[in-house]
């Protein structure tokens, strides 16, 4: 969950509007907001005249006002059509202004104290979690690792509310509830950000629907409704139908996590020492259910982004032919880790045709900077950039297609392709697109992995990583084991006092071993795992082994 403490110092004095029905359905009321790329406003209060015919309310504005109510502007108007068809109520809203328009919102107050009292949560949200409960600040973001698809439901008993918005195309929706001081009850917000490479002064919004008085069984009914508009809209299929994936991936039972070289230089495991490690995870489990993950095998992690070849402190091209022999003698399938996104701007000289720009296309994002070496201050020579511009995607494809043809992998995973931004120069979902598509049209039995999942991403990906620190025991976990598997983090804690390996979280304790549906274990090694903690590392691997053969018989 999102917090995010900005917000207006004042009441900006919205005129609200009443819903088909009135006080009859509810006493549910929305106003609408227009952001600009320079300012914010409301509706001038006088010259909106809501129209009600039948289920039907129309409501056309041809003034905007300041926040505040302070002063009116001619310079564009707000066409509002809502609809209600028995307990459902969909908005459709246009805009239009003289200015860029950056985002659009809708504002909604008279839900039922009993609705807003109950909290909120999303089918992502872990199974224990309630978000705003009694009207407390809560935000969900889309897409990311807060809110998997844009529906949502407050409560879960009989009189629930939900709320979805049905956008064609993936772009940025903001779920934000809270009460502040001058509101006497909690006002939930809907935004919707247009896509920044097709921005104008004229906005549609896709239908935002709510849906009142839901029991549990129209809940469910409305999140597969949903869904199934995001199956047509996204290409989304389901598991068992997907051609994107072998049979053997059906099969695997455990991801084991081989650390290779940390951003310093330090070297956890050599090729060498990989390959032993594989020889004793297959004395406990059948090698061919095993996956192994291979973070920073290029040399220094991060560091030597986006030149991709086998690292020479780890054994170098030898080493690595060593490792690829043994996971063939044994049945391991290799799975190398390539940055989706980042790159050391000394390695890659072209880095600015490619570096993600922010949504107004003002400045550069300068994004994901950890602090590698410990002084306490984030690593200056990172930049993260877009594969949907050609010159960077092309180089990522070729850069995986090398390691398959040299050394015959069959997987590989993307970092932080979960990570989603609104680049105004590049379409980062078509580059996605595009990457996947040429892979798999060159090799053909390619298995691709990302960082983090959200709906239209796991009609790309059959396998990711779960988001650091998101929970594992979905709400509706349907909305991702329909379509596809996760399995843990990088960062996931070794056996023993939990090192991160590779990555810049230090050390982090393991949790516990729990069966969650689409999710497939992982066992990391750092440099001491195979020494000092293989009685640790043998029950966790008997589990996966176990827990697997469970699920196979049903």
């Amino acid at each position: 969950m999102a917090l995010h403490d900005d917000d207006l110092s004042f009441d900006p004095r919205d005129p609200y509007f009443p819903v088909p029905g009135g006080a009859a359905h509810g006493g549910v009321r929305w106003a609408i907001q227009v952001f600009t790329t320079t300012n914010g406003y409301g509706l001038d209060a006088a010259s909106a005249r809501p129209e009600a015919r039948g289920d039907q309310v129309h409501l056309r504005c041809d003034r905007y006002a300041s926040f505040g109510q302070q002063r009116t502007f001619a310079v564009g108007e707000v066409d509002v059509r809502v609809t209600r068809s028995g307990d459902v109520l969909e908005w459709a809203i246009t805009v239009a202004h003289d200015e860029p328009v950056k985002s659009v919102k809708l504002l909604l107050v008279g839900l039922d104290p009993a609705v807003w009292r109950a909290g909120w949560w999303a089918p992502n949200t872990g199974r224990d979690i309630t978000l705003g409960v009694d009207g407390h600040r809560f935000q969900l973001d889309y897409p990311g690792p807060t809110w998997a698809t844009p529906w949502v439901a407050a409560g879960d008993d009989a009189g629930a509310v939900t709320l979805s918005i049905r956008d064609p195309l993936v772009r940025k929706h903001i779920l934000h509830v809270s009460r502040p001081p001058y509101a006497d009850e909690p006002i939930t917000e809907l935004l919707h950000v247009p896509a920044a490479t097709s921005r104008s002064t004229s906005c549609r919004i896709p239908p935002i629907r709510l849906r009142r008085n839901a029991s549990p069984a129209t809940i469910d009914d409305d999140l597969d409704a949903h869904m199934s508009f995001v199956e047509r809209t996204h290409r989304l299929v389901p598991w068992r139908s997907r051609t994107d994936k072998p049979d053997w991936l059906d099969d695997i039972a455990l991801v084991v996590t081989m650390h290779g070289q940390h951003w310093t230089g330090y070297v956890f495991n050599t090729f060498s020492e990989m390959a032993e490690t594989l020889r004793f995870v297959s004395r406990h489990i059948d090698p061919r259910r095993v996956l192994a993950y291979l973070p920073g095998w290029e040399g220094r992690y991060y560091f030597s982004y986006p030149d991709y070849r086998p690292g020479a402190d780890l054994g170098g091209r030898a080493g690595f032919e060593e490792l690829v022999a043994t996971a063939a003698e044994l049945g391991v399938r290799l799975m190398p880790m390539f940055g989706g996104n980042g790159v050391n701007v000394k390695q890659y000289p072209r880095w600015e045709q490619a570096a993600i720009h922010n949504r107004t296309n003002r400045y550069v994002e300068l994004l994901n900077r950890p602090d590698w070496d410990g002084d306490r201050i984030g690593e200056g020579n990172q930049v993260f950039l877009n594969p949907g511009e050609p010159g960077f995607r092309e180089h990522l494809i070729e850069s995986i297609s090398w390691m398959i043809r040299e050394f015959g992998v069959e997987a590989a995973f993307l970092d932080t392709i979960g990570y989603w931004f609104n680049d105004p120069r590049y379409d980062l979902l078509e580059g996605y697109r595009q990457l996947a598509a040429e892979l798999r049209r060159r090799h053909s039995r390619l298995v691709l992995a990302s960082e983090g999942w959200w709906d239209a991403l796991s009609g790309i990906f059959p396998l990711s990583q779960q988001w650091l620190g998101v929970s594992r025991e979905l709400r509706k976990p349907r909305v991702l084991t329909r379509y596809a598997r996760t399995t843990s983090h990088l960062a996931e804690g070794t056996p023993g006092p939990g090192s991160t390996g590779v990555h810049e979280q230090g050390y982090r304790p393991r949790p516990p071993l729990v069966d969650h549906a689409g999710h497939i274990p992982i066992l990391s090694f750092a440099d001491n795992t195979l020494r000092d903690h293989s009685e640790e590392a043998v029950a966790i691997i008997r589990w996966a082994r176990d827990h697997a053969a469970a699920v196979s018989a049903g």
